[in-house]
């Protein structure tokens, strides 16, 4: 009876040492399965990573070739409207130079005639005489703003007085009576193309005097320091819109019915060319212009 309880017992030992044998294999088995999954896991989130890594470079592409496609599509619109531009610059230039002429031989005619027989010229005949004067005048300054526009010179450059080229600014342009143009007292030396400095000023001065309907203050003011040489002209007008006052540079843009939309175009690059700056501030309007004492070659 205890021999049979032994041999059962050591049978049930025997069996359990296999099934602890069997239960060591299958959890190395879950440790190898679990190991490679987690192998799996890593590699897939490495896979995961780069794909990311990948989806991030093909967003930027995509933004680059956007951004790319867009600049090339403005620069194609910039490209026609310049070759536009050149030719009607062209022609606008032969336009203007030909009319440029008759319109002097009229002005010139209507000063001998006013000189010499002034004393015989009833009054009405002489208000019209003066009508004439100004309309051609304005012809004259329209058609010099076309030319200054369309035919970029190169720079005669030489030492002058600012206060001398604006003097003779002021004699070329028709001063309404109700216009009062204060004068900077002191005086600086610029070298700078004259012709160019003086169409600035003319530009600038025949912009206020429109803006003011012909009525009203315009302050002048000039500074300098070391380097630099400044000059301002201001208005007592109303200003200028803020939401075109970015577009008041822009050539062709005007909001005045006589205007050519080239005055302050022309402006702007002639400072440019002199390598200075031209700002502009709202109520006063002023124009601030800085051009470099030395400029570079």
């Amino acid at each position: 009876m205890n021999g049979t309880m032994s041999i059962e017992g050591d049978i049930s030992y025997d069996a359990l040492l296999d099934k602890i044998k069997v239960l060591e294999t299958e959890k190395q088995k879950l440790e190898q399965e679990n190991m490679s999954q987690n192998k799996i896991i890593v590699d897939l989130e490495r896979k995961m990573a780069k794909l990311d890594e990948i989806t991030q470079q093909r967003d930027w592409l995509l933004d680059t070739l956007t951004k790319k496609i867009s600049d090339l599509s403005r620069f194609q619109t910039d490209l026609f409207r310049a070759e536009r531009f050149s030719t009607i610059g062209e022609m606008s230039a032969r336009l203007a130079h030909d009319m440029r002429n008759p319109l002097a031989i009229i002005k010139n005619t209507i000063e001998v005639v006013k000189l010499k027989h002034s004393s015989k010229i009833p009054n009405d005949l002489m208000s019209m005489f003066s009508a004439i004067d100004k309309a051609s005048s304005r012809m004259v300054f329209q058609l010099d703003e076309v030319l200054n526009f369309v035919r970029t010179s190169p720079l005669e450059c030489d030492e002058y007085s600012l206060s001398e080229i604006l003097d003779s600014s002021i004699d070329k342009i028709v001063v309404p009576d109700r216009i009062q143009i204060k004068r900077p007292e002191n005086d600086v030396r610029l070298f700078c193309d004259m012709k160019k400095i003086e169409a600035v000023f003319t530009n600038l001065l025949m912009n206020a005097i429109q803006a003011m309907e012909n009525s009203g203050q315009i302050t002048v003011r000039f500074s300098q320091n070391n380097e630099v040489v400044a000059f301002e002209v201001e208005d007592s007008g109303p200003g200028i819109q803020e939401n075109i006052l970015d577009k008041i540079f822009e050539p062709l843009f005007t909001t005045k019915s006589c205007g050519t939309g080239l005055g302050l175009p022309t402006v702007k690059a002639i400072i440019q060319q002199h390598c200075g700056t031209i700002e502009v501030k709202n109520a006063p309007t002023v124009f601030s212009i800085f051009i470099p004492k030395t400029l570079e070659s």
